[in-house]
């Protein structure tokens, strides 16, 4: 530390390294206090710029077939915009309220992990996809998602899932008369 004198008074000036530090712990503790710091809040961030990228990534589709897809993204973005509003205020009246948030996660870790097991289930969502087709990769991820989020009841995850995959078969192949992938696997067989 430096011993300076300004106007008779000796102060102790530390080194730019400590205050570098000191700022950024002062920078830590500020996105800690609003939820940033947490892996919920980019998980939401980097869904709901997901969101806005295949949303503008629509708009080369044909009319009839934009408009489900953009219908779908807009109610994503609108659903984790509240999300991320909802966490952060309950990140910023947890500390307020006293609770000890000395560590960068402030989230539980059971949170943390269906969140990143979700974001595990979308990219085997998406190779089951490319290998089995639309329908499989689909009922396949609403099982594993339902599983995920803590849903136990087999009958009713299959039972939902059947209707959901046959519902959007209907409002894209039927309805819409899209083309949906048929996967490798049924393009090589034939099927």
């Amino acid at each position: 530390m430096l011993l300076r004198s300004q106007g008779g008074i000796n102060r102790l000036i530390p080194p730019w390294g400590a205050v570098r530090r000191i700022r950024r712990l002062e920078l830590l503790r500020y996105l800690n206090r609003y939820g940033f710091g947490s892996i919920v809040f980019w998980a939401d961030l980097g869904l709901m710029l997901l969101s806005i990228f295949l949303f503008f990534l629509a708009s080369d589709y044909p009319d009839m077939a934009r408009t489900f897809p953009r219908l779908v993204l807009v109610m994503i973005m609108i659903v984790t915009l509240l999300d991320m509003i909802n966490f952060m205020r309950g990140e910023k009246e947890k500390t307020t309220s006293g609770e000890k948030n000395d560590g960068i996660e402030a989230v539980r870790p059971r949170r943390q992990l269906k969140v990143l097991y979700m974001v595990a289930l979308i990219f085997i969502f998406f190779l089951f996809m490319l290998l089995f087709g639309l329908a499989a990769g689909t009922f396949l991820f609403l099982l594993l998602s339902g599983w995920t989020l803590g849903y136990r009841r087999l009958k009713i995850l299959v039972f939902s899932a059947v209707i959901i995959t046959a519902f959007v078969y209907l409002i894209f192949r039927v309805i819409m008369n899209s083309f949906l992938p048929e996967g490798i696997i049924f393009t090589i067989t034939g099927g």
